[in-house]
């Protein structure tokens, strides 16, 4: 009997760790391909939650397999509940059991509609009630740290940038006037009105160097771009924004190819007499050229700005497109979770913001790749997530008791002073893009542990 009980258990273990290390039967793999699908396609939530729930479904037959399904049709509600115990061993947070257990139910229903499973198992799976932890909130005079920070940067960035314009507007000049009459006088008065015309922007000095003229602003995508100077459909930076060394990879991008022809330095010029305390860009992408901070401290301003403004989540603020700014009503246009659209306001700072990153910093970035993203990454992609964040941090982390959080603490923080600042939840609800009420209403909770807060410290008999 010893034999044949050793022999058992040795065929019991080779099928275990035939399990754990192949893949799943063909069957749980056509199950979850068809969930997928039914997520993306027919339910139409975004891809992070695809991921969550076609991992957790993975997982859960994962487990079922390892416990002797062969099959999608074996597994029932106590397949299901082993799988979360397990996770409930594993130390997992009830948050992220509550998630795996909708997940869970979610695939039920699919697999039992589809015809995968007899019954639905998700039905008899009771519902983990999880609780809601208020998050912080930054100040309103946290944030406004941040944000004049930030517009201090751009501001000083603006003023090295149009000056540096005049000065190249003042050298191409020069070195048309050399080639046509061969003297040295010639770059001489040039440059001497490069000089002038870098006391303003773009000043009547450089008609005179460059035959150019005072630049006339004219109305781009999202607000004033600028008009006719260099060819390009950049406006005042055209003609002296490459040859400043802003955009030396952009040079026959639609900076125009008037820059091509005035090299050399006159941005190192210019923001010599800008701000030096600045520091370098806080949202700098790694392995972004140095040429390439002025436009990313732009950029960093309007991130923090919009995210700010609009509260919406990092996600959508990466997704937007030029055409998705309206300057005029001073709203954007967001593409939200399941694929809804909503149209959020924002206020004066941030379309300053965008007008300034639009007008100067984003065409420093444009290449071949660039599409019609409105925020651009050093590289003249699209803006990712991950460098979002890290520009939140950054900012977040230049200014002394400021807590450290990230582009969701923005939100929070956008809501929670709209509801304290009397706003209804209603339409808070439809600035954030919440599918339910319930989910504004901790805002509520936040504005109440303030005000109590604020009755404790100043009520003299609290």
């Amino acid at each position: 009997m010893a034999p044949v009980s050793q022999a058992k258990q040795g065929t019991h273990a080779a099928q275990e760790a035939k399990r754990e290390a192949g893949p799943l039967p063909a069957s749980f793999r056509e199950c979850l391909a068809a969930f997928e699908i039914f997520l993306a396609a027919e339910r139409g939530l975004s891809p992070h939650t695809v991921r969550a729930y076609l991992g957790d479904a993975t997982s859960l037959l994962e487990s079922a397999w390892k416990a002797g399904a062969t099959g999608p049709q074996d597994i029932g509600v106590g397949e299901i509940r082993a799988w979360l115990a397990k996770q409930y061993a594993n130390g997992r947070a009830r948050s992220t059991l509550a998630r795996r257990a909708a997940a869970a139910r979610t695939f039920s229903a699919f697999a039992h509609r589809r015809g995968f499973l007899a019954a639905d198992p998700g039905l008899l799976l009771a519902s983990l009630r999880v609780r809601r932890r208020l998050p912080h909130v930054l100040g309103a005079d946290q944030v406004a740290a941040v944000l004049a920070r930030a517009a201090m940067r751009a501001g000083g960035v603006t003023q090295a940038v149009t000056a540096a314009a005049g000065i190249a507007a003042a050298r191409a000049g020069g070195t048309a006037a050399a080639r046509a009459g061969g003297t040295a006088a010639a770059g001489t008065h040039a440059a001497g009105l490069g000089r002038a015309a870098g006391a303003g922007p773009l000043g009547p000095a450089a008609a005179e160097a460059g035959g150019v003229g005072p630049a006339r602003p004219g109305v781009g995508a999202v607000g004033p771009a600028a008009a006719d100077v260099g060819g390009g459909p950049v406006g005042p930076a055209a003609a002296g924004t490459h040859a400043a060394g802003l955009g030396r990879a952009a040079a026959a991008g639609p900076v125009g190819p008037a820059a091509a022809e005035a090299g050399g330095d006159g941005f190192d010029a210019a923001a010599a007499a800008g701000p030096a305390d600045l520091g370098p860009a806080e949202g700098t992408d790694a392995g972004g050229a140095a040429a390439a901070e002025p436009a990313i401290a732009l950029r960093d301003a309007a991130v923090l700005e919009l995210l700010y403004a609009t509260g919406i989540r990092v996600s959508e603020l990466c997704g937007l497109d030029l055409a998705d700014v309206d300057p005029a009503r001073r709203t954007v246009r967001v593409l939200g979770k399941g694929g809804k659209q909503r149209t959020v306001p924002f206020g004066l700072p941030a379309m300053r913001a965008v007008d300034r990153w639009c007008a100067v910093g984003r065409p420093m970035l444009v290449t071949a790749r660039t599409g019609a993203a409105l925020l651009l990454g050093a590289r003249g992609g699209r803006l990712s997530v991950r460098v979002a964040r890290r520009i939140v941090h950054a900012a977040l982390a230049n200014i002394p008791g400021v807590p450290d959080t990230g582009p969701h603490g923005l939100r929070h923080a956008a809501a929670t002073h709209l509801v304290e600042g009397g706003a209804d939840l209603r339409s808070v609800q439809e600035i954030l893009g919440h599918a339910s009420l319930a989910t504004t209403q901790i805002y509520t909770h936040v504005s109440a542990e303030r005000l109590l807060g604020s009755y404790l410290r100043a009520h003299p008999r609290a």
